[in-house]
C-alpha cells in the first residue's frame, strides 16, 4: 500500500484559478496558497430521519452532499490583498483572497495529494471563498486566518 506523506513541501498544495485550467497543480499562473497550516476536504451527505409506528428504530435516507474545503494559513500580504503590480490572467491571484471573497467571485480550485508531477492525483472543484477571519495575538507574531471554500457542485478526482 502506498503512503501519501504530507510532511514534504510538495504535498497538499492548494491552487486557485479563475478557470479550471488555471487551478491545475503546477500550472503557470495558478495561485498556489503559501504557508498553509492545514487543509480539510469535507464531503457529507445530508440525511432525513423518519419513524414509523411498526418499528422500534428510526429509518434514514441520504440527500445531496454538502462539500467544503477548509484550512488555516499564515496571512501573506500578496495572497490576501493581491500584489501591487497585478495584471496576469488569473484574477483570483490579481485581486487576492479578500477581494475575491467580498466580491463573491466563483473560483476553481485543486488540492494536490502527491505533488504536481505527471500522474500525481488531486481533487478539484469550484466554489466561493468564505470564512476569512485574520487574527493576531501577543502569542503569535504573525496573522493567521481560517479559510473555507464553499463548493458549488461536486468534487472530482483527477491526475496531473
Amino acid at each position: 500500500m502506498g503512503v501519501i506523506n504530507v510532511t514534504s513541501a510538495n504535498q497538499a498544495i492548494l491552487t486557485l484559478g479563475t478557470t479550471e485550467a488555471l487551478a491545475v497543480p503546477g500550472v503557470t499562473n495558478g495561485m498556489v496558497i503559501p504557508l498553509m497550516q492545514d487543509v480539510t476536504i469535507g464531503t457529507s451527505p445530508g440525511s432525513v430521519r423518519y419513524s414509523t409506528l411498526d418499528l422500534t428504530s428510526s429509518r434514514a435516507f441520504t440527500t445531496v452532499n454538502e462539500n467544503t474545503l477548509s484550512g488555516n494559513m499564515l496571512v501573506d500580504e500578496d495572497t490576501f490583498f493581491g500584489p501591487a503590480s497585478a495584471g496576469g490572467n488569473n484574477t483570483v491571484a490579481d485581486k487576492g483572497l479578500f477581494s475575491t471573497s467580498t466580491e463573491k467571485t466563483e473560483i476553481f480550485f485543486s488540492v494536490a495529494f502527491e505533488g504536481a508531477a505527471s500522474g500525481d492525483h488531486y481533487i478539484k472543484g469550484k466554489g466561493f471563498i468564505g470564512g476569512l477571519a485574520p487574527a493576531a495575538s501577543m502569542d503569535a507574531a504573525v496573522w493567521i486566518t481560517p479559510m473555507e471554500i464553499i463548493v458549488n457542485g461536486d468534487l472530482a478526482k483527477a491526475t496531473v
